[in-house]
């Protein structure tokens, strides 16, 4: 398949992961998420996710393993913020 076509299918799916995550905190009652944390975060987490997946270069190892750790650092941010929600 190649990192080109894996990259993106993994930053699709994350990504609305992150659509679906604001989408929940839209449609909750009020009081079940503290709303600004629950959108702004994950909004947030979503834009830094799509600019490092633009700055991804395929053919380069470097970039890739750059992209790989991004990715968990995306979800040891979602940690930190599920204190704040």
């Amino acid at each position: 398949l190649g990192v080109k076509k894996i990259a993106t299918g993994a930053t699709a799916l994350l990504f609305l992961n992150y659509v679906h995550a604001i989408a929940t905190g839209v449609l909750s009652t009020a009081g079940t998420f503290r709303k600004i944390p629950m959108l702004g975060g994950h909004a947030a987490l979503a834009c830094i996710l799509i600019a490092r997946f633009k700055q991804l270069k395929p053919d380069s190892m470097q970039s890739v393993k750059k992209f790989y750790k991004h990715i968990w650092d995306l979800f040891y941010s979602e940690y930190v913020l599920y204190t704040l929600i």
